[in-house]
């Protein structure tokens, strides 16, 4: 892109946001918001570690800086690009001789991962030398142009076909062994472990999946290759053994047990247990207090 192209991007209103349509929600990601951070105001720092509810793409206009995450340090310069993922804290550093300049992309959906993955960003591999070309800011280009745009009627198809242009554009020149680098290990730990703390609550393979930033389906598929159970079988066993502890060594009615361990009521605990391991919750603890009176003995 020539200098004056440069120059009209980065002259361009720091924020457009996006009010998705049914129609864009229904694809699998869409843009919520586009424009340039840190144009005209420059400041030696910005972006504190932080977590942030959506996905991004920076892309890094001119100066330098450093991108943080997860405790790596990434160098920043001019045509670098580098992905924000949700929950996941991170910070981003302006040179104080060269500050930074940038373009901020944010977007939703529940295909996203998998949007990013053809571009070579994920969360172990979250940043890209060179990751764009002068293509990729027209298409950006474009999308600040469809923003300024509020009478055309089908808004929403053309902010989704250039949305969509924009990450070809960025996917053209990917190797295949960047893509397919495995970055599962990651989140479903980190799955896993948000099953181990909070199983107690009212969490779902849903809100799981939400929380590491994966659509449910492939979070399921991935989880269960990766352990060979299913996640929401992995859930249950977690709150079954901890209800077994309770009746083993506690006096706690079932109706103290049941929320206890994640479930609404003794209907939906008792069916769960039994379900599980072949005996109602009453005839377990029955059992087990026979086992230790005869241990006793």
């Amino acid at each position: 892109m020539s200098t004056k192209a440069y120059e009209n991007l980065l002259n361009a209103p720091n924020k457009y946001f996006f009010t998705p349509t049914s129609f864009e929600k229904s694809s699998g990601a869409w843009p919520v918001r586009v424009g340039i951070s840190e144009a005209n105001v420059r400041r030696h720092a910005f972006k504190g570690p932080r977590i942030e509810p959506h996905y991004s793409l920076i892309f890094i206009l001119d100066g330098e800086g450093v991108f943080i995450q997860k405790g790596k340090k990434y160098p920043l310069k001019r045509n670098d690009l580098f992905g924000i993922f949700p929950q996941i804290p991170h910070e981003y550093i302006s040179n104080k001789c060269d500050p930074m300049q940038y373009l901020r992309l944010t977007f939703e959906g529940s295909q996203s991962v998998q949007l990013l993955e053809r571009i070579g960003i994920k969360r172990c591999t979250p940043f890209k030398v060179n990751g764009y070309t002068s293509v990729t800011l027209l298409h950006l280009r474009e999308l600040i142009e469809q923003a300024e745009n509020t009478t055309d009627r089908d808004s929403d198809l053309v902010r989704l076909s250039i949305f969509l242009q924009l990450f070809r554009s960025l996917s053209r020149h990917v190797p295949d062994e960047l893509r397919n680098i495995d970055c599962s290990d990651e989140w479903l730990e980190q799955g896993r472990e948000h099953m181990e703390l909070h199983y107690s609550e009212n969490i779902s393979i849903e809100t799981i999946a939400k929380h590491v930033g994966i659509e449910r389906s492939y979070f399921s598929r991935k989880f269960k290759a990766a352990y060979g159970i299913t996640p929401l079988k992995y859930l249950q066993n977690i709150r079954i053994n901890a209800a077994k502890k309770l009746l083993e060594t506690t006096d706690l009615s079932l109706s103290a047990i049941a929320p206890s361990v994640g479930y609404v009521d003794i209907f939906s605990f008792s069916k769960a247990f039994k379900k599980n391991t072949g005996i109602s919750p009453v005839d377990y603890r029955a059992a087990t207090n026979r086992h230790v009176l005869g241990d006793t003995k």
